[in-house]
């Protein structure tokens, strides 16, 4: 009889069977009570399998359940086999303070045309390219931009709601807020990234904006496939991989076209994020950027900046329609600062609006639209958090609304409360939507150039009010005694879940 016969004789197969689910079994045991990570917190489930992150992250409930889960677990959490979650400040700063805690593998998806500072693993490349762009991001070459923020910010929208009012008889107009911040932060990141005006908010589409979005859409799909490109990917992606395509060559033109233009001195040096980063270089090497890591970091700086800015925005305006108090203690701080025709600064809200910027932060905190986590991996040694030993290759993920919402940091963490964030630095360090340590977020202060200059302005300028439609007021609360949010959903950032339908207001021009 052959080795074959005997291998498929029905005792051998049986056996065959049986070992695979003794093996199986033993498996599911150790995972559930032996191994190093089944003593956290945590569903059994997950124990097991990430399947409930990824289905979650699938429908966009990341948002929620990060949250959520925060109230449920505590601390720190198991989300999977060799994947936990940490929610105090001081663990959290912990993780992002340093590059000991190098960035997971999963931040190389959205790496377009060139490893950019969001994308990249590496230490080195992360702390070259912040010394080459720093310079961009300084207080004096933001006041030098801040023309062009506040051209293509606050002054388009203006414009848009005096259109609306104009054509009605009673001085009061339905608008969408989301949808005017969305162009609006589209409009000053492109032209402060690429030279050009899009005009985005003014014709209420922007080509560039359907690029982001494809852009967007293709990163988060090579979180699913590896190759998307490849079939059954490219049954999805032919569209995007085209749009993706036309947008690096946009970027790359705009960076040719600026050198050119320069070159001919056909115009004066201009102050902005594209003229930085040509001129970028790294103070001790003396590199300078590529094309193609110029358009990486245009790009990324468009795909993180515009979502981050307005979604902020619309975040503060729901909230202070839903806290009646909060909204009329901020009017009266603007309007009792500044006439009704003066346009505010950045400088001029920053020195003297402190409640509203209170709002903005607060804002950041109760509703943090950077994303669900941010997930780092624990260095070979291994490291303790809450007293368990997490070894070395774990995924660590940093929860940002979990440490926004720490009930032994914030008072009262489910309710908007912006006193909370008046004259208090501290809490402003224990604020994780911009990340913290060596990587955070370097545009964040043009990010609050951005949502000052609007806010304040806006505030200022127009009575704002629900629609008599609202689904979400004040008097209808939540489990908790607060008023209940709009939904959200996570793409790749934080955001409403129905902006058509829950974004509407009703504006007016001031009454003073």
């Amino acid at each position: 009889m052959g080795i074959i016969s005997i291998i498929s004789s029905e005792p051998s197969r049986a056996i065959a069977v049986l070992f695979l689910i003794c093996r199986f079994i033993y498996r599911v045991i150790f995972q559930l009570y032996f191994a190093p990570l089944s003593k956290l917190p945590g569903s059994k489930l997950s124990n097991l399998t990430m399947v409930r992150v990824k289905l979650d992250a699938l429908l966009g409930k990341l948002g929620d359940t990060t949250e959520s889960d925060y109230y449920k677990y505590g601390d720190i959490y198991r989300i999977g086999p060799k994947s936990v979650v940490v929610c105090n400040p001081s663990d959290c700063r912990t993780v992002l303070s340093a590059h000991r805690f190098r960035k997971s593998r999963i931040y190389q998806n959205f790496a377009v045309v060139d490893d950019n500072i969001f994308s990249t693993l590496s230490g080195e490349l992360t702390h070259t390219r912040r010394k080459q762009v720093g310079p961009a991001f300084t207080n004096g070459y933001l006041n030098a931009m801040e023309p062009i923020v506040l051209d293509c910010g606050i002054k388009a929208i203006k414009e848009k709601w005096d259109s609306a009012l104009a054509l009605t008889h009673d001085n009061k107009a339905v608008v969408n807020y989301a949808n005017h911040f969305l162009l609006a932060s589209f409009d000053t990141i492109g032209a402060l990234g690429y030279g050009q005006r899009f005009h985005a908010l003014r014709d209420n589409t922007s080509k560039i904006i359907d690029w982001v979005h494809s852009t967007a859409m293709l990163c988060g799909l090579r979180l699913i496939f590896r190759d998307v490109k490849a079939f059954p990917a490219r049954l999805f992606t032919k569209k995007l991989v085209k749009d993706v395509d036309e947008f690096v060559a946009f970027s790359n033109a705009a960076t040719d076209k600026r050198k050119e233009e320069l070159s001919s001195d056909l115009i004066e040096k201009p102050k902005d994020i594209l003229q930085a980063m040509i001129d970028a270089e790294d103070p001790n090497s003396k590199i300078k950027m590529t094309r193609s890591q110029i358009t990486a970091e245009n790009i990324a700086f468009l795909l993180a900046g515009t979502d981050t800015t307005s979604l902020t925005l619309s975040w503060t305006i729901h909230y202070l329609l839903l806290y009646p108090l909060i909204y009329q203690k901020a009017v009266s701080e603007v309007r009792s600062r500044f006439p009704r025709h003066h346009l505010i600064t950045y400088g001029e809200g920053k020195a003297q609006l402190p409640y509203i910027e209170a709002c903005i932060y607060e804002s950041l905190r109760i509703r943090a639209v950077s994303g669900a986590t941010l997930p780092r991996v624990v260095p070979k040694e291994g490291a303790t958090f809450q007293g368990y030993f997490l070894p070395g290759g774990t995924q660590i993920n940093v929860n940002i609304a979990g440490a926004n919402h720490h009930q032994q940091t914030w008072e009262a963490p489910r309710r908007f409360m912006p006193e909370r964030f008046i004259e208090n630095e501290a809490s402003k360090h224990n604020l994780f939507t911009f990340s913290s340590g060596v990587r955070i977020c370097p545009g964040r202060k043009l990010a609050f150039y951005e949502m000052m200059t609007i806010l304040a302005n806006l505030l200022k300028d127009y009575d704002i009010c629900m629609t008599e439609d609202s689904l979400f007021v004040p008097d209808k609360l939540d489990t908790y005694g607060y008023p209940m949010a709009m939904p959200r959903a996570q793409n790749l950032t934080v955001g409403p879940k129905h902006i058509d339908r829950d974004c509407r207001i009703v504006i007016s021009a001031a009454e003073y």
